[in-house]
């Protein structure tokens, strides 16, 4: 099996994320496709898990606090019309949510982003400095929600 990409240790920053911060079991990292602005991922830290049931109760639950306090920090930070939360691993098979800010005004506001081959899904990529200031409300945000 070829190495996961998300398998710690993993960069902090690449061609696909930038690092946000570190929660209890997890870290949640911005995405470069910010065509859903805030998009994010939490990806499990532990160890390599492709599976909810592969993990103990105790780490279970401390992933869905750590996905509770990401959604709460993301939420503060961009002010959606909606939310949504997916964990598909269809594309690497690692455990991880899909932190999905969702607006009225956004490309396919009412269905789901998933429709499409991912080949096809639109990528928008924002200016470095604007990235940096996403990751920093949100970083601000979950920094808050962890006091």
């Amino acid at each position: 099996m070829d190495k996961c990409p998300f398998d710690p240790p993993r960069a902090a920053n690449n061609e696909h994320w930038d690092f946000i911060g570190a929660l209890s079991i997890s870290s949640l990292y911005l995405s470069k496709n910010q065509t859903y602005r805030g998009y994010s991922l939490l990806i499990f830290d532990a160890r390599h898990v492709e599976w909810l049931d592969q993990l103990s109760a105790e780490e279970w639950s401390a992933f869905a606090l750590d996905l509770s306090t990401a959604h709460r920090a993301i939420c503060e930070a961009m002010r959606p019309d909606h939310m949504n939360v997916e964990l598909l691993g269809n594309v690497i098979k690692h455990l991880h949510w899909h932190i999905v800010p969702r607006y009225r005004s956004d490309p396919r506001w009412g269905g789901p982003i998933w429709t499409t081959a991912q080949a096809d899904m639109l990528v928008t990529e924002l200016p470095a400095p604007e990235q940096q200031k996403l990751v920093e409300q949100i970083r601000t945000a979950l920094l808050a929600s962890q006091a």
